[in-house]
């Protein structure tokens, strides 16, 4: 998956434009996404960018983990496979 159809895809399951999506993708680039003090830098970049609540970040940033998971078992279960086949 690449950086346009996280995007997408987040978009779409977050019911935010593609705009902030674009915004919450760069936050996850910039920032190591393991660890608990990274997760916190995360939610409250996300949410002084966006000024959104405390829900709303927790809820985002769930849903693009969840995305991101789900590309990486797909990698590790097939690693030679063509996903856009």
């Amino acid at each position: 998956m690449n950086k346009t159809e996280f995007i997408k895809e987040l978009s779409e399951i977050t019911n935010l434009n593609e705009d902030k999506c674009k915004i919450v993708n760069d936050i996850l680039e910039n920032t190591f996404i393991i660890g608990k003090d990274n997760k916190d830098k995360i939610l409250n970049k996300i949410k002084e960018k966006l000024n959104l609540t405390e829900e709303q970040v927790n809820d985002i940033y769930n849903k693009a983990m969840s995305i991101i998971t789900k590309e990486l078992k797909n990698k590790i279960i097939n690693p030679f496979k063509n996903i856009e086949e």
